[in-house]
């Protein structure tokens, strides 16, 4: 089984993360919509990978994490199975800004999975799978039915399309591990376990405002000598 090393902590602050998270504020915060992400990486084959992802959280243990949902029989995990370095375009529609994103992506999976990309040890003497699995769960929880649903259905994207009886669960409460088991029970191990946390390491931010003229465009970059960020003033 794959080990998660410790991800090395920055020096200082993060200097982009204050910028993004008041951007999603402005934004996105009381927005009932998904938000859509643009994701663009290089498949085995050498061609181009695009994918729409939809932001679900950040980490409050380390501001460089973004989460993401998928399911463990989604076609995209092929894509980041082959490259998990990506790059990643968010727009800021009411704030006129938008951030082009570098980093790479890690797998949180059930226990009883093995991803080849295992995410790192955030919080000193807490093991990585404990503290992802707890997340996991979490996020698990609070899905509505209908999308709990999902993932008791055939890989997003394939063809020929599947059967109708294969989309029969519209509907899936969650059930707790201390209550009996029934059919549905079942159902919804088998659906949980399909369930990961897509995690995206940042390690590289392009910044665009533009709300002045000319526009502002700023570049974060972190050494990978000392792990330490900076900032430098681009052309617009």
């Amino acid at each position: 089984m794959p080990l998660s090393p410790a991800s090395p902590t920055p020096k200082g602050t993060v200097p982009w993360h204050s910028h993004l998270k008041k951007s999603y504020t402005k934004n996105f915060l009381y927005v009932d919509q998904p938000i859509l992400l643009s994701m663009a990486n290089i498949k085995r084959s050498g061609d181009v990978s695009m994918h729409c992802l939809e932001f679900k959280d950040f980490v409050d243990d380390d501001e460089r994490f973004l989460v993401f949902h998928i399911a463990l029989n989604d076609t995209l995990m092929g894509d980041i199975k082959s490259d998990p370095h990506a790059r990643l375009c968010w727009t800021m529609p009411k704030t006129k800004e938008y951030y082009k994103l570098e980093g790479k992506f890690y797998i949180a999976s059930a226990p009883i999975q093995v991803t080849r990309f295992p995410p790192p040890r955030l919080v000193e003497g807490v093991a990585a799978a404990d503290y992802w699995e707890e997340r996991r769960t979490s996020h698990w929880k609070k899905l509505d039915d209908a999308t709990r649903a999902t993932y008791t259905w055939p890989s997003r994207g394939d063809a020929p399309r599947a059967e109708k009886q294969a989309f029969a669960c519209q509907s899936l409460a969650y059930y707790d591990a201390k209550q009996p088991a029934n059919q549905l029970h079942v159902v919804h191990d088998i659906a949980m376990d399909n369930f990961c946390l897509l995690l995206y390491k940042i390690t590289e931010v392009e910044h665009l405002d533009y709300n002045a003229f000319p526009p502002k465009r700023t570049l974060y970059t972190v050494s990978a000598k000392d792990n330490q960020w900076s900032m430098q003033e681009l052309n617009p």
